[in-house]
């Protein structure tokens, strides 16, 4: 504005005039890409970023990193400030292509590598927003393992139905061939040859065997199906010491029975669970050889009743969680599949098998969801 009084020709005004524009412009600086981030509002556009589980990176025309979120930070494993300034491409595996190949319409996914050296599998996308790409992820690392999972069960249950139905096809000439020894071993005991009855009895023994491990085998495959009724553990647990008194009594085995009364009734299927106890008390005889001490306990447990299988035998060498695995067993007439069966059932009647073991002395424990408190007020749902 021209002052009051004063005069001035138009070329003077016009050059004064620009100049104030230039000054005024130079008041308002240039917003760069932090002081954008910086004028979100707290509520709710910052905190929706920093907040979302969306792997979120903001970068610049280069490719680095100038921004990233919280879920960023801790799926890297790295604070921020480690990944400001960075290309981003340093941080996917492999490195490349460009970012030009991202886009909303058509993610990739890639390996976002950890600072620990793994790496976590994401699906990339970016948007561009004047002078920043916004990068999303999202990681699908266990999806992946989810889906590769589902693959090997469908692998194993068809590998499953063909084992089953060849384990059905050798078990029927096996018996009839442990029927036919049984009549040539009658014929050998009339004829008094006891060399030959040597070689019969063991090639029975043998066959024997088989059956045993085909019968363990077809136990572990078929599909779980039981009814449970409710009832007490300790009854299961005594007829099967009813069932082993006699074998335990030829062998100068003790076999002690220890049954808690303010034990909690259980939920289960009888003949499984006698399945169960049955293969952890034929572990435990097998365990301790002649002379040794079995104690077979029933006992409330925290919301739980559990059945105890103690031994004086050795002890596990090694692991003892492996003596779960199918088909291991340091037995030499071991089928490898009494414990993996008893594991089995457990879980199937909603409960489980423990295992503790130190020389001298093993415990498997076989643990049931309880009905009711000890003090006899029922569990809730």
């Amino acid at each position: 504005m021209i002052p009051h009084g004063a005069s001035m020709d138009d070329e003077q005004y016009h050059r004064r005039s620009l100049v104030g524009v230039g000054r005024r412009a130079r008041v308002k600086p240039r917003r760069t890409w932090r002081s954008r981030y910086a004028e979100l509002p707290e509520v709710p556009y910052r905190a929706i970023v920093e907040a979302s589980p969306i792997l979120t990176a903001a970068l610049d025309h280069d490719g680095k990193v100038r921004l990233v979120n919280r879920a960023m930070e801790q799926s890297v494993g790295l604070p921020r400030a480690a990944l400001v300034g960075r290309y981003f491409d340093e941080l996917l595996s492999p490195a490349g292509p460009e970012l030009e190949a991202l886009s909303p319409e058509a993610p990739i996914e890639r390996g976002l590598v950890t600072n620990r050296g793994t790496e976590r599998r994401v699906q990339w996308r970016v948007v561009a927003a004047e002078h920043l790409r916004w990068v999303f992820g999202v990681d699908v690392t266990e999806a992946r393992a989810a889906e590769r999972r589902l693959r090997v069960v469908e692998q194993l249950a068809v590998v499953g139905d063909l084992t089953t139905g060849l384990a059905h096809e050798i078990r029927n000439p096996l018996n009839s061939a442990l029927l036919e020894l049984k009549v040539l071993a009658r014929r050998l005991a009339r004829a008094e040859s006891a060399a030959d009855q040597v070689s019969v009895e063991a090639v029975r023994s043998e066959l024997g065997r088989i059956e045993r491990l085909l019968a363990d085998f077809l136990w572990f495959a078929r599909p779980g199906s039981s009814t449970t009724q409710p009832g007490q553990l300790s009854s299961p647990a005594e007829a099967v010491a009813r069932l082993v008194s006699a074998e335990v009594a030829a062998r100068s085995i003790v076999l002690t029975t220890e049954f808690d009364p303010s034990a909690a009734p259980v939920a289960f299927d009888e003949d499984s669970v006698r399945q169960v106890i049955f293969n952890l008390v034929r572990n435990a005889i097998e365990a301790v050889g002649d002379g040794g001490h079995i104690v077979l306990r029933v006992r409330a447990g925290v919301r739980t009743t559990e059945l105890d299988v103690v031994d004086n035998g050795p002890g596990i060498q090694g692991d003892p969680a492996r003596v779960f695995v199918p088909f291991h067993t340091t037995k030499p007439l071991g089928t490898g599949l009494g414990l993996t069966i008893a594991q089995r059932i457990a879980i199937d009647q909603g409960g489980e098998v423990r295992v503790h073991s130190s020389p001298g002395r093993t415990v498997f424990t076989f643990v049931l969801p309880a009905l009711r408190e000890p003090g006899g007020e029922r569990i809730a749902p």
